[in-house]
């Protein structure tokens, strides 16, 4: 019986083992201060588990954890050169795949460890001094502050202007009302008109609450194409719960001819101009400007 119970203790014991199994014996266990039922098999395996846990708290440098070409926060994809330099996608294809460190390509490796660590994160939105209460996954947080927050500054829509802040509408029109390319006299629920300059690239239509700023786009290339009239919102941020509330507008262009060209669209919020492409628009052919380059818009909202 002493031979048995030896071999069960294993080759090259220095001591009793601990049973791993759920039947209870002699053997000392460790005194935990959760009560466990000896009578439920693995229970004391899983107290086990819960007792080694161990949390590690790791402090980074930011600039770690940025692209090193944009500086902004990395996103779910990390990738390198062969020498090791990181940087997001965006980058990769922005620098044609060059790393501008080494000259090496860049965006065929991905950096899977730094993407491990990166997942696991989350941190408190910037804007949270504005009000923000969000914590999102720092692979998130770039998205959520450019494109979801309520509470990210504004950024002007005029060309040359690097203002970003909460205060958009004064901004407009302490700065920029008396350069031109700005209305104030505009108010939902009645009709506006407007002359519109071809070579303008938007108008400026302030509304009379102090706080909504709405802007008509000029775009368009050559003659042959015309220029696309339409309407977005960029101050303020739709609440959430406004969000399926839809502004509308007609808007009806006159201007050399005895015609006249009309649209009726929902109005969107827009927050970067860059990039932006309306989905609803009027085309005004060469024919529509007069000879001093204007044409007259008249505006409805409802």
């Amino acid at each position: 019986m002493q031979k048995r119970s030896a071999k069960k203790g294993g080759k090259g014991s220095g001591g009793p083992k601990k049973d791993m199994g759920c039947s209870s014996g002699s053997v000392p266990k460790k005194a935990r201060t959760t009560r466990k039922s000896p009578t439920k098999c693995g229970a004391e395996h899983e107290e086990e588990e819960e007792e080694m846990e161990i949390v590690n708290v790791f402090s980074h440098e930011m600039d770690s954890l940025e692209c090193d070409i944009c500086f902004l926060p990395f996103e779910s994809r990390v990738y390198s050169c062969k020498n090791g330099h990181a940087a997001c996608a965006a980058c990769c294809i922005n620098m044609e795949r060059e790393c501008p460190s080494c000259r090496e390509p860049i965006g065929d490796f991905r950096c899977r460890a730094t993407e491990k660590i990166l997942a696991g994160m989350t941190r408190p939105c910037r804007f949270k001094k504005h009000g923000c209460t969000e914590t999102v996954r720092y692979t998130e947080a770039r998205a959520h502050e450019e494109d979801a927050c309520r509470f990210a500054p504004y950024r002007c829509p005029f060309d040359g202007c690097a203002y970003r802040g909460l205060m958009l509408y004064d901004h407009i029109q302490d700065d920029h009302a008396a350069g031109g390319g700005v209305t104030s006299a505009m108010g939902l629920l009645r009709r506006m008109t407007v002359t519109l300059q071809k070579a303008a690239p938007f108008l400026a239509l302030m509304h009379r609450d102090g706080e909504s700023v709405f802007l008509l786009l000029n775009r368009g290339g050559d003659d042959l194409t015309g220029r696309r009239l339409s309407v977005i919102c960029i101050c303020p941020y739709p609440l959430e719960e406004d969000e399926e509330i839809e502004t509308e507008y007609t808007m009806v262009v006159k201007g050399d001819v005895a015609a006249s060209l009309s649209l009726t669209a929902t109005v969107p919020f827009v927050r970067r101009l860059q990039g932006y492409k309306a989905n609803a628009f009027i085309i005004v052919p060469k024919e529509f400007w007069d000879s001093s380059g204007t044409v007259t818009v008249t505006l409805q909202f409802s």
